[in-house]
């Protein structure tokens, strides 16, 4: 776990507040998961001292702050995890463009899990413009990955 780390519980922080806000164009929600980006990215920053409880952990947190069934986050934020742990090595090896077709895998994996939940328990459907916030999650990694902070470059 990423202990005494101000930036690590400051980006947290700041991806919570925004996970709060919702962008939508034409009644279509773009916003993507802003706490499973910062977890992922953090994961890919420092691979060994960030663990599948500290992403089971957050993702309780998520579900007892949203309000949504509870486990449903921390299943998936776990599973983001044994899917990130599966493309590290891929990901810290190709150039960015692959890199994002990695992460765009990882997160379109998240929004299957909880779709899987939802319809599972007798929630709505909510359609093809669901899958959008994958590829809303890809451009804000790609257009934050051009500063030096956040690239996963060893």
């Amino acid at each position: 776990m990423i202990k005494n780390n101000k930036s690590f519980v400051i980006s947290l922080l700041i991806a919570a507040i925004l996970n709060l806000i919702q962008f939508k164009i034409l009644n279509v929600d773009l916003t993507p998961d802003f706490i499973l980006l910062t977890l992922i990215f953090w994961f890919f920053k420092s691979p060994a001292s960030v663990s599948i409880s500290l992403f089971w952990f957050i993702g309780l947190l998520v579900d007892i702050f949203m309000g949504d069934l509870l486990g449903q986050y921390a299943l998936t934020y776990a599973c983001c995890y044994f899917i990130a742990q599966y493309f590290v090595s891929k990901i810290l090896l190709n150039n960015k463009y692959q890199k994002l077709l990695y992460i765009f895998l990882i997160f379109l994996g998240a929004q299957i899990i909880m779709l899987m939940i939802n319809v599972m328990h007798d929630l709505h459907y909510p359609g093809a413009s669901y899958f959008i916030q994958s590829f809303s999650a890809i451009i804000i990694w790609y257009s934050l990955s051009k500063f030096k902070f956040f690239k996963l470059d060893r």
